[in-house]
């Protein structure tokens, strides 16, 4: 009985191993391939433009990345917690020092334009995540 809880352990251990390491490896790849894109636009345009176009890229996945987080979840059933919203968040004294003490170290005439798109996209993205705005499912019968 121990010699099979060790070998899936070492089989468990071996499977994370090789997981982690593949996510390095694509996270520097991710890292190269940016760069390459930055260094390509920057050429053919502006500093300012390739910032923006990657910055927007980068939106556009973490946005598409929550829509399908909010899907997966949905069909999930219900969890009896409440879910944490931007209110209780902003009530979380570590998470406000933490944004503070990025906010000092960044700059504030670096963050602001970045923050502007970023509150843009969290505010295009809860407008049409609203669960107060879903239609009712008893008269549809779209969908699988």
């Amino acid at each position: 009985m121990a010699l099979t809880w060790r070998g899936r352990l070492d089989r468990t251990l071996r499977q994370l191993t090789f997981a982690t390491m593949a996510i390095a490896a694509a996270a520097i790849a991710l890292g190269f391939f940016s760069l390459a894109a930055f260094v390509f636009i920057n050429e053919r345009y502006d500093v300012i433009v390739a910032s923006l176009v990657l910055g927007g890229v980068y939106l556009v996945l973490a946005l598409a990345a929550l829509i399908c987080l909010r899907l997966v979840r949905s069909k999930q059933e219900p969890s009896p917690a409440a879910p944490v919203g931007a209110a209780q968040l902003l009530q979380n004294p570590i998470l406000v020092s933490t944004g503070l003490e990025v906010l000092r170290a960044i700059g504030l005439r670096k963050v602001a334009p970045v923050a502007a798109v970023v509150l843009a996209g969290a505010l295009l993205a809860a407008s049409r995540i609203n669960p107060k705005s879903k239609p009712s499912r008893s008269g549809s019968k779209a969908g699988g």
